[in-house]
């Protein structure tokens, strides 16, 4: 990206306050034309008129117009050429007044992050025993058996497709709970791996790049869903055979842990 320095006192040596005053005078601006000669590379017998009128004018103005003087001459006395002025003589002159930095690729990404498309689906989940996902206060999602007198209870999840680890082939996203900014996310606690529900701010969330403990790697077997933490590897969101328990961090290993989910139309 070009860094563009301080120009003034540059610009300030290429006019003098002489020639300043053959472009304004003290006593107010009078009908003055005003040949600067020279200006052009190659054709030396050509140059710019300015024509002064009676107009009003401010010090913005001539500021302005002395600023255009001092670029003509820079351009006259730093790239010479015997040819007409072409796009590759401008590109020296850029080279001349801006300075290169480079910007790493992790420095864009985060530029960018916030700008970038997230792609999310709603859905509704449920376990491997047709157990629905629920919310029960304070802010803890339970797995239960819906009956008609409490479907409503039953939450909509927005799956979010967000950046993941390079080397992995699953699909990393991040599990919200429909309308309610609440996230899933995993934090150490008790020495071990555990699930909460964290509310997040609907300015910024979701987005693109997301902090490690909100991200899940989902996996599709046949009609089967897991997702299993990037943070902790091998942890995955699971639920008990047990009817309206929590839902939590478990392994994957043929214990009691249902970590299948089929997904459901919202």
């Amino acid at each position: 990206m070009a860094v563009v320095p301080e120009l003034a006192n540059e610009m300030m040596d290429y006019y003098s306050a002489e020639e300043d005053y053959l472009l304004f005078e003290a006593d107010g601006p009078k009908q003055t034309k005003s040949f600067y000669q020279d200006v052009d590379f190659c054709s030396p017998d050509k140059g710019i008129q300015l024509q002064i009128s009676h107009q009003s004018y401010d010090k913005s103005f001539k500021k302005f117009v002395s600023v255009i003087v001092a670029v003509e001459k820079l351009k006259k006395t730093l790239v010479p050429c015997p040819q007409d002025f072409q796009d590759i003589d401008l590109s020296i002159l850029f080279s001349l007044i801006f300075d290169e930095k480079p910007i790493s690729s992790g420095e864009w990404d985060d530029l960018l992050e916030c700008d970038a498309h997230v792609k999310s689906i709603n859905c509704k989940l449920e376990d491997s025993e047709e157990k629905s996902l629920v919310l029960s206060d304070p802010q803890v999602l339970k797995a239960i058996h819906l009956q008609k007198h409490n479907q409503h209870q039953e939450v909509v999840i927005t799956m979010s497709i967000v950046q993941g680890d390079e080397n992995s082939e699953k699909t990393p996203v991040v599990l919200s709970l429909k309308g309610k900014n609440l996230y899933l996310s995993c934090i150490m606690q008790d020495n071990k791996p555990t699930l909460q529900l964290e509310k997040l701010d609907p300015k910024h969330y979701p987005r693109k790049k997301m902090e490690k403990r909100f991200v899940f790697n989902r996996t599709e077997i046949g009609t089967k869903l897991e997702f299993e933490s990037a943070l902790f590897p091998t942890w995955y969101i699971s639920t008990t055979r047990a009817e309206n328990m929590p839902v939590y961090l478990g392994k994957n290993d043929g214990s009691q842990d249902l970590t299948d989910f089929t997904k459901l139309p919202a």
